[in-house]
């Protein structure tokens, strides 16, 4: 999904620090160590880059899992790299790198990119619906004659609401570019400051997987009516998606990794998503069919 260039760059920063999203992932964790069992223990970390834009993690068994890196993480790194060093992190048991327990100012990226890697053996053994149309715009009864609102600009999946004819669009993003980008004919941007507000009135909300990087998920959710629907969207939601499905996502719009060792090289050299697709990361969407169905939106075109 192309949205992801806008979650590298783009996406809002509300509130929150990088253990915020704790919750979450502590959850994605639980859910995957009850599906691994004692077969975690043969994990470990084969490869690790931290790129500008993303993190990727390579596991000893071959799958791999990348999440977007934030600005504010970016930073804090920049004011510690002279405050001590960190451990190699290639190499530790992949267990102890989801559990969070390791040190420095990437770690609950890692953790997250880590937790990516882990969950893409379960994507490809018929557990979960997943629809493979490309991207959220795949199941139009979520934006078709609805009130959307889209947290962070994603421009791909803004050209292609205007096919589905949403009743409206609101856009909320702090960058510049984007807005200018994103008004064309697109949607109406409103102030971050009016998030909540904006998020109260909407029927269809659009989260980026970034919001989870960043510490905003959950307060984002939180601002959601109980009768609207709400996606996810973009590599960095590539975990088991229980935790969200609790929530109450109707969708995870996320990725899997189908060639790590490329798409480390592309990180390496400071990429991010547009090279990644079509070369080194396949589509899919991860269906809530239950809260679809309670929604009245399990796929009606």
């Amino acid at each position: 999904m192309n949205e992801v260039s806008s979650a590298q760059t783009n996406i809002t920063e509300i509130s929150g620090t990088a253990g915020s999203f704790a919750p979450i992932l502590d959850e994605a964790e639980k859910t995957l160590r009850g599906m691994y069992g004692n077969a975690l223990d043969s994990l470990a970390i084969e490869r690790l880059v931290v790129g500008v834009f993303f993190v990727g993690v390579k596991l000893s068994n071959g799958c791999g899992g990348v999440a977007y890196t934030p600005p504010e993480v970016v930073r804090s790194a920049g004011n510690r790299i002279l405050k001590g060093s960190t451990p190699t992190i290639r190499g530790m048991q992949a267990h102890a790198v989801m559990a969070g327990d390791i040190p420095g100012p990437f770690a609950g990226v890692i953790r997250l990119a880590t937790l990516n890697a882990l969950s893409v053996p379960f994507f490809e053994e018929g557990r979960y619906t997943v629809d493979s149309s490309g991207d959220l715009s795949g199941i139009p009864s979520l934006f078709r004659n609805r009130r959307v609102c889209m947290v962070g600009a994603i421009i791909p999946l803004l050209k292609r609401l205007k096919e589905l004819c949403p009743a409206e669009v609101t856009i909320i993003d702090r960058k510049k570019e984007t807005q200018e980008e994103a008004e064309a004919g697109y949607g109406t941007f409103v102030e971050p400051e009016r998030t909540a507000e904006t998020l109260a009135r909407c029927e269809t909300a659009v989260f980026t997987g970034a919001a989870i990087a960043n510490g905003s998920m959950e307060e984002l959710i939180s601002f959601v009516p109980a009768d609207a629907a709400f996606a996810v969207v973009g590599p960095t939601a590539g975990f088991v998606p229980e935790p969200l499905f609790r929530r109450n996502a109707a969708m995870v719009g996320t990725v899997v990794v189908t060639d790590i060792d490329r798409a480390l090289d592309v990180l390496g050299e400071g990429g991010g998503g547009y090279r990644l697709f079509g070369t080194c990361m396949r589509k899919i969407n991860l269906l809530n069919v239950e809260r679809l169905r309670r929604l009245g939106l399990d796929r009606v075109c």
